[in-house]
C-alpha cells in the first residue's frame, strides 16, 4: 500500500477549511481532474456527519468514477475518507485541521492501493504528484473562501 502524506500551514480559520473540504459537490469547480461529484448519502449522528459520495475523476484517455464514505467530525475538526470500491482496493485518507497562533495547519495523509496491477503502474507513479497538486487547489480554495484571494 502506498502512503503519502502532505502538512502545510493556511491562513484561514479551521471553519473555512473544513467546509472547503467538507463541500464535496463542489470539488470540480477547482480539483483538477476531479470532473464529477455527487452525495449520494447522508446520515448525521450527533457531532459526526456521514455521507457517501461519488467522485468522478478523468486523467488524459483515463476515467473512473468510484464511491467513498466520509466522516466528518467538527469537535475533533478532521475528515476520514475510505473507500474499497473499483478502481481502489483499499483507499484511507484523512484531514487533520489544527489552530495555530496566525493560521492553522492542516494534515492530509492518503493510503491506497489499487486493485488493477496494471493501473497501479499507470496511475501509481504520478499519483503523489497528483496529491500535491490536490492539496495546493484545496489551499487556493481555502484562501478564496476567506477573501484572501480574488
Amino acid at each position: 500500500m502506498r502512503t503519502h502524506k502532505e502538512i502545510y500551514n493556511i491562513n484561514a480559520n479551521k471553519e473555512t477549511i473544513f467546509n472547503v473540504i467538507a463541500n464535496i459537490e463542489n470539488y470540480p469547480t477547482f480539483l483538477p481532474w476531479c470532473i464529477g461529484a455527487r452525495i449520494t448519502d447522508k446520515n448525521h449522528l450527533s457531532d459526526i456527519v456521514i455521507q457517501r459520495a461519488e467522485l468522478v475523476i478523468a486523467f488524459k484517455s483515463f476515467r473512473e468514477s468510484f464511491f467513498s464514505d466520509i466522516q466528518l467530525n467538527k469537535k475533533i475538526w478532521t475528515i476520514n475518507i475510505q473507500s474499497n470500491k473499483k478502481p481502489f482496493k483499499s483507499l484511507i485518507g484523512q484531514w487533520i485541521i489544527q489552530e495555530k497562533d496566525n493560521h492553522c495547519e492542516v494534515s492530509f495523509e492518503i493510503k491506497f492501493e489499487f486493485k488493477s496491477i496494471i493501473l497501479e503502474k499507470i496511475i501509481g507513479v504520478v499519483f503523489f504528484n497528483a496529491v500535491k497538486s490536490i492539496v495546493k487547489a484545496f489551499e487556493e480554495q481555502c484562501l478564496k473562501n476567506e477573501n484572501l484571494i480574488p
